[in-house]
């Protein structure tokens, strides 16, 4: 999220989320969004603190509380829904301290990139098919690239310096090869993706 200057990730505390996290109606209350309007589309990553674990949630702004009082503080709510509402369901059981499963993945949004994949088995023009917080699946012509193998994605005007991210999962037909990347980059290189997911996300990238 990077709606008016606010960050793109959020460490809360078990108890700050527990406390606003609504699962009957799946959404989500964070004073952070005082000042969104309604309708405002969200991408959020959540990290609960003390736990090193976190989630990409993303959905509208449905409710706003800008009145602060002796028990109220002002902030918004967001809908989660599909993906988005199992990542809320799975950030509740990290605060609640009960098992997780590593594996449950953060939103992916149908979007195509043309970016540069690059690697020991040569550089290619890829273009992705879906986007997450943390990756991407895309497809270039080309030789496959091996499971595991580390690779270098770079966009100028997108993101830069190049994403360091490693191959998950691969494919190939009719001359066409695909695969999956999970990033590795962190700090600014990963705050530039997800901003730019963000952006694409307000343009109406829709979940898959």
């Amino acid at each position: 999220m990077a709606h008016g200057g606010l960050p793109a990730a959020l460490q809360l505390w078990p108890e700050e989320y527990l406390e606003g996290w609504e699962p009957a109606d799946s959404r989500l209350f964070l004073p952070l969004l005082a000042a969104v309007p309604l309708g405002t589309q969200v991408v959020l990553r959540i990290a609960i603190r003390g736990t090193g674990i976190g989630a990409t949630i993303s959905g509208p702004v449905i409710a706003v509380r800008r009145v602060q009082g002796a028990s109220l503080t002002p902030g918004a709510y967001l809908l989660l829904r599909g993906r988005a509402a199992g990542a809320g369901r799975y950030l509740e059981r990290v605060a609640r301290g009960l098992p997780v499963d590593f594996n449950e993945r953060d939103p992916r949004f149908a979007v195509s990139w043309d970016l540069t994949l690059a690697g020991e088995w040569g550089r290619y023009l890829a273009t992705t098919e879906n986007v997450s917080s943390g990756g991407c699946s895309l497809h270039w012509r080309g030789p496959a690239v091996e499971v595991g193998r580390k690779v270098l994605l770079r966009r100028p005007g997108l993101f830069a310096p190049r994403l360091p991210a490693r191959v998950r999962w691969s494919a190939i037909g009719g001359g066409v090869s695909s695969a999956g990347l999970q990033l590795e980059a962190g700090g600014r290189s990963a705050e530039r993706w997800r901003t730019a997911l963000d952006r694409e996300v307000k343009r109406g990238a829709q979940p898959v």
